[in-house]
């Protein structure tokens, strides 16, 4: 954009208004802008602004939110609406044609279905619209994979508006979504002690230089405390990887592998810890732990559950 002028706009509203019509001048007749207002997990609200041409399907939603608190933070209202025109075509050039112009039918989009976890009470916003399947304080949402590769993932939250136009149930979507969900996102499973290897290992200095082959040496003669007993679960992605927990058989292979019951601790939505159980173990601790780490260090949309959960191998069993 050519003009420079400073703007002074009262409010979010307004300012949502003015980068619409600024936007639109800017990218041309060709193209639709709109806004739209978007419920995200755990029912956290935001404002997104969608580019596309008439014949897309799916576009980026550009969340409006961060932008206007640059605003408000003096950065110029134009070099704002430039930048939103320029994620737009980086995406179009990151090959998201493909999923722009998708068929969404059900007989074309049936093998793309997954599953994954959120929190029952902090969705039930959303809850109310689409299809879902209550599991302790957790529910089952439903979604389609319109994009998996190294860019990323795009996916589109099933409603009740399709299962309608698709005239399918809701056991057609879990049949799907149960035979797709670890196949599209294999299960990863790695020791605490694995973990933070790793992050230290990105936070060493280059191996070659002095303190970096010093550092490691440190750590390849296992000079750190030991976590065995601790375990992180997650999909290969590390996106939504806590839907982990209800692939088939997953836990139950890992408790015949440790030989132990196990506490799950939903670290968020993205991964879960699992702890060897042992008789002389105290639940309250753990969930105080949880609701810590949740107040204090996962962002709100990303928290699963302040509960702990058991898996009892006598009765093949999770619960609260």
């Amino acid at each position: 954009m050519t003009n420079k002028e400073t703007f002074e706009l009262t409010g979010f509203q307004e300012f949502l208004a003015f980068m619409k019509t600024s936007v639109k001048k800017e990218i041309g007749e060709d193209y639709q802008v709109e806004i739209n207002h978007v419920i995200k997990n755990n029912s956290i609200e935001l404002d997104g602004l969608i580019i596309k041409k008439k014949e897309e399907y799916l576009t980026p939603n550009i969340y409006m939110n961060a932008y206007y608190e640059r605003y408000i933070n003096g950065e110029p209202i134009n070099k704002l609406a430039d930048e939103i025109i320029c994620i737009y075509r980086n995406s179009r050039e990151k090959g998201d044609r493909e999923a722009a112009n998708i068929c969404f039918e059900f007989n074309k989009m049936k093998s793309c279905i997954i599953y994954r976890l959120i929190n029952y009470d902090k969705n039930r916003k959303i809850l109310n619209s689409i299809p879902h399947i209550r599991f302790m304080d957790l529910a089952i949402s439903f979604h389609c994979l319109v994009k998996n590769n190294e860019n990323g993932i795009c996916t589109i939250r099933i409603t009740n508006e399709h299962i309608k136009n698709w005239n399918i149930t809701l056991e057609d979507l879990k049949n799907a979504a149960r035979i797709n969900t670890p196949i599209l996102f294999p299960t990863v499973i790695k020791s605490m002690d694995e973990v933070i290897l790793e992050l230290i290992n990105n936070e060493l200095p280059e191996e070659s230089s002095p303190d970096g082959i010093k550092n490691r040496n440190l750590l390849e003669q296992n000079e750190m405390p030991s976590t065995n007993n601790m375990f992180v679960v997650s999909n290969r992605k590390g996106i939504n990887g806590a839907s982990c927990l209800i692939y088939p058989d997953v836990i139950k292979n890992l408790a015949e592998e440790l030989d132990s019951d196990l506490y799950i601790l939903p670290s968020s939505i993205h991964e879960i810890i699992i702890l060897k159980g042992t008789h002389n173990m105290d639940k309250n601790i753990f969930r105080e732990m949880v609701i810590d780490i949740n107040r204090t260090q996962v962002p709100e949309e990303d928290i699963l559950s302040d509960n702990v959960y058991f898996y009892s191998r006598e009765r093949n069993a999770i619960t609260m």
